[in-house]
């Protein structure tokens, strides 16, 4: 029995060889002939979902690996520097989440023969992860504290905390979308 995580994991894959599959065909339309295509690509359903869907999850991945990154760099600080710590960890995970989220939208989005702006890209994602705390704050009253709640309640809320931030990325990188020179 295959589980949830692997069935998203399969979509995803999917949905990223079939946007660099229509990126190929479209770059050998435009070969055939000698020249490129002129004006903005064409904007791709399946890429924008492999974007969104992509930045989410490695955005999950990327705040917990970055906890681990903070939490190792922050383990010689005396005990009484706890709070300190924990702010560092946290700050940590989310930076690694933010270049998580921008660096797969940028890669999914850049393939092919087309390309667009990584910085463009990462201020999406700042504005994204901005909306996402304000709406964190007025919905959920912050963040849940880690002995209550339930684990599907936490995932739910991490899915949704990262994919703010991929959506405001995704719609930063295609609006910077241009065809590779």
């Amino acid at each position: 029995m295959i589980g949830l995580g692997a069935v998203r994991l399969l979509v995803l894959l999917a949905l990223c060889a079939s946007a660099a599959h229509a990126q190929r065909v479209l770059a050998t339309v435009g070969a055939q002939d000698g020249t490129l295509p002129q004006g903005r690509p064409e904007l791709r359903y399946e890429r924008v979902g492999a974007e969104v869907a992509g930045g989410t999850y490695a955005g999950v991945a990327g705040y917990f690996i970055g906890r681990g990154v903070g939490t190792v760099a922050t383990s010689m600080m005396s005990p009484d520097r706890d709070r300190l710590r924990d702010q560092i960890v946290d700050a940590v995970g989310w930076t690694g989440a933010a270049f998580a989220i921008g660096g797969t939208v940028y890669a999914i989005g850049d393939m092919g023969s087309e390309t667009g702006s990584f910085r463009t890209t990462m201020a999406g994602v700042a504005a994204g992860a901005t909306v996402s705390l304000a709406l964190s704050k007025l919905v959920f009253q912050g963040r849940i504290p880690a002995d209550e709640g339930s684990a599907k309640r936490k995932w739910l809320m991490a899915t949704l905390e990262c994919s703010l931030p991929a959506i405001g990325g995704t719609i930063a990188f295609n609006s910077s979308r241009r065809w590779q020179r």
